[in-house]
């Protein structure tokens, strides 16, 4: 047991010991690939922005890789996100550049060099600042197509900045001006064969590999090489000439307004531009990035870059990808940032065997596999077509613009494609009659043919989605064709998700021109996340104080409907004969519809009359019973508690009315609770008492007496079928 136990051990760790293996060696390969792709951008840019300043070339690239170095360790070691590269791009470059050019004319270089390192500072500190605000979150809310359309722009601008790289150099005679288009392509065919044939190795290194030789041969017989066809010697880091740029300058006179708003530009510029970086890391991760946590880690590279003298940067989407790509994963920005880091300490004559062209292959690559040709696919359906037109024209504005502009446009036509949507879709979810859907107040049979009579003269109309003011004019059309012939319409706001201002100011035009039309228009659950809180009746009168809103709102649906059906029999009645409150005699009761005279007289006779006052319970959840309760006077509810206060109304029985059905037959507890509303006036007639009616009397009456009931069960269990098909249309 002891040697399975050991044998057990040793697998596992060794099951470990390899993964991990496998995962390092992927970040290594990752990380050394997104070092290669990005050390030309980083010296490029960085040269770029020195010498605008009047300072030289080498004390650019020095700057660049420093800024390069530290970025990709502080991100990479927070692991916001996984396998971003980051270092000075092109965003940060056109900003500094501009405000280099603005500077120029009243500053000295060395002024320059600290207004520049000033605002970089700064800029991280407001990326922190917005981080932990959680600015960034905003930026997930990017539909994919404006991202799928980015990363494929991105793709077709990387290939194109290698056109130079590879293009023929028609100053050398011969056949030796297509050896960096011949060395590009090996390179590309590479990648393609060992991913096909070799997938267990990391094709987008070996291809670069295989460049590499394939550069080194093919030169060795070349008469004329070109010395731009490489890297070429990194230049030495010194550490002491960074820091004495920093000497004899006065901060007090340096233009810190100036300085603050560069840096605030900087910062909305360098968040949106990483956090579209992230996005890109995850479409190819399959991973999360954290938002608060990345643009944090980025302002503490921002800052320490200002101090130490460096480019600022960010994200960079090319070599992001070409890391992700090479299998980069959690170290893999970690392990690019060391080994700039060892290049630029020890390895500076790397660059000299390192072919621009066999790097131009890789990044072709990568560009190749950027396009995402599903884009084409989503003009088949018309779904997704709409898409497919956001995706286009994103692709091009990126390629004519920027990407920042691209999102931008993106953005706001994925806006106006939302609000399209939103003003065409239906913002009724249904519309049913009184008698279609009633309430729960069980009515004498009277008033339930009178309200069957009368059923268009009352509507519920159920609302969905967003009441706001690209909505409202559907809205109003619609309702307003709903008002002729209506006594009440009752507008159902639960499954509204929000209402701003037009809105509201939409249903006080409704409220008014029903009124005159003769139509009542009541409100219910106008719940408080709508925005305005619980008491709307005041949140009307802010809008226009002038006038009076004269709205009934119900909190229960089941309160409106019994309001709507009071309506409508009070219009029948006219005010003359309004029964629908009053008493009734004991023989109007629908307990004796169908009962000789002699059988109500022995109900009469054996029924036990109770008078209740308001809220006092008639019979309790969980009470043993098995008799019948017959409502002649107010209303008793059938109540379902879910706390000590709160509870659904499941039935009002009104005057006329009876309940307690099931447990006359089936003797047993009570279901719910049973509660007076108001003083009400109920007879209880108990089973026991029925059974010991003589035989002589109980041959007729109980034939009469349990048909009414049946009859009564029947027509409930055919509204309760009609009700189930209602819910399932829904």
């Amino acid at each position: 047991m002891l040697i399975y136990s050991a044998m057990n051990i040793t697998s596992t760790f060794k099951t470990l010991f390899s993964k991990s293996n496998s995962s390092l060696v992927s970040d290594f390969s990752g990380g050394f690939t997104g070092a290669v792709a990005v050390l030309p951008q980083t010296i490029g840019l960085s040269v770029l922005l020195f010498s605008s300043m009047g300072m030289s070339a080498s004390e650019g690239a020095v700057a660049g890789l420093l800024g390069a170095v530290i970025l990709l360790l502080v991100s990479g070691i927070s692991g916001a996100t996984i396998g971003m590269i980051s270092a000075p791009n092109g965003p940060v470059t056109i900003l500094l550049s501009g405000l280099i050019v603005k500077l120029i004319p009243e500053y000295s270089t060395s002024e320059i060099f600290i207004i520049v390192s000033a605002v970089i500072f700064f800029t991280g500190v407001f990326e922190i600042l917005f981080g932990l605000l959680k600015g960034g979150e905003l930026v997930k809310l990017i539909p994919y197509p404006v991202v799928a359309s980015m990363i494929s722009a991105i793709g077709i601008l990387m290939i194109k900045s290698q056109v130079l790289n590879i293009y023929p150099d028609w100053t050398i005679d011969g056949w030796q001006n297509y050896i960096p288009l011949l060395v590009a392509l090996i390179t590309l065919i590479s990648i393609f064969l060992f991913k096909r044939f070799a997938s267990r190795l990391p094709s987008v290194l070996m291809g670069l590999l295989t460049g590499i030789v394939a550069y080194s041969i093919i030169t060795v017989g070349a008469e004329n090489s070109n010395s731009h066809w490489v890297i070429g010697v990194l230049p030495k880091l010194e550490f002491s000439e960074i820091i004495s740029r920093f000497n004899n300058v006065n901060l007090l006179v340096l233009p810190w307004d100036l300085i603050i708003t560069s840096s605030l530009a900087l910062t909305v510029l360098v968040m949106i531009d990483c956090l579209l970086t992230a996005l890109v890391a995850d479409t190819q991760t399959t991973m999360r990035h954290n938002a608060k946590k990345e643009l944090v880690a980025q302002g503490i590279g921002q800052m320490l870059v200002g101090l130490a003298g460096g480019v600022g940067g960010g994200g960079t989407k090319g070599s992001t990808l070409a890391n992700t790509m090479a299998g980069g994963r959690r170290w893999s920005p970690v392990f690019a940032g060391l080994i700039i880091l060892f290049m630029t300490l020890f390895g500076r004559g790397v660059g000299a065997v390192l072919p621009l062209s066999a790097l131009s292959g890789v990044i072709i690559y990568i560009g190749l596999k950027m396009i995402n040709i599903n884009i084409f696919y989503w003009f088949k359906s018309k779904r997704t077509r709409i898409d497919a037109v956001n995706a286009i024209l994103v692709i091009v504005a990126t390629i004519l613009l920027d990407v920042t502009k691209a999102v931008g446009i993106g953005m706001i036509f994925a806006v106006i494609t939302f609000l399209r949507r939103e003003v065409t879709r239906s913002l009724i979810r249904r519309q049913t009659t009184v008698s279609e859907y009633p309430s729960p107040r069980k009515r004498s049979l009277k008033h339930r043919e009178i309200l069957l009579e009368h059923k268009d003269k009352g509507i519920l109309i159920e609302l969905q989605g967003d009441l706001f003011f690209a909505t409202t004019d559907q809205l109003y059309r619609r309702i307003t064709k709903r008002l002729n012939g209506r006594l009440v319409i009752i507008i159902h706001f639960r499954r509204v998700l929000s209402m701003d201002m037009s809105g509201m100011v939409l249903l006080m035009q409704l409220v008014q021109l029903a009124e005159k039309k003769g139509t009542e228009i009541i409100f219910c659950h106008m719940h408080k996340h709508l925005g305005f809180g619980r008491k709307m009746k005041k949140s009307f009168a802010l809008i226009e104080n002038k006038k009076k809103v004269n709205v009934k709102i119900f909190h229960s649906t089941a309160r409106a409907l019994e309001y709507a059906e009071d309506k409508i029999l009070r219009n029948v009645y006219k005010d003359k004969d309004y029964r629908i409150t009053s008493p009734v005699s004991f023989e109007e009761n629908d307990l004796c519809k169908g009962l000789e005279k002699s059988g109500i007289d022995l109900l009469e006779k054996i029924a036990v009359q109770k008078n209740y006052s308001d809220k006092e319970v008639v019979v309790s959840l969980g009470e043993e019973s098995s008799s019948l309760y017959m409502v002649t006077s107010g209303f008793v509810e059938q109540r379902l508690y879910y706390g000590k206060v709160s509870y659904k109304i499941l039935a009002k029985y009104s005057p006329g009315t009876y309940f307690g059905k099931l447990t006359f037959f089936n003797p047993g507890p009570i279901s719910a609770t049973f509660t007076a509303v108001g003083s009400a006036t109920v007879y209880k007639l108990r089973r026991a008492d029925i059974d010991e009616i003589s035989d002589n009397e109980k041959k007729q009456f109980c034939s009469d007496f349990l048909f009414s009931i049946g009859r009564k069960l029947s027509k409930e269990s055919v509204r309760l079928i009609s009700e189930i098909h209602r819910l399932e249309a829904l």
